[in-house]
């Protein structure tokens, strides 16, 4: 978990330990109309990545993305 003010460089930090560690980097984009529907259909994606695709996925989203 990262903590910081705004601009402190939380999302460059993500991206770039994924990054080095082979991870691949996802997030949700969470819209008008994102709700616990969409939130299952991207963990589902997110563990499919996972479990059948072999990879290691790093998962980050911002305070800004919940509701």
């Amino acid at each position: 978990m990262l903590v910081g003010v705004g601009g402190s460089g939380k999302k460059s930090l993500t991206t770039l330990a994924a990054v080095l560690s082979g991870a691949v980097s996802d997030t949700i984009e969470s819209k008008k109309n994102y709700g616990r529907k969409e939130f299952k259909e991207d963990l589902f994606r997110m563990m499919c990545k996972v479990a059948i695709d072999n990879k290691i996925v790093a998962f980050s989203f911002s305070d800004t993305q919940m509701t």
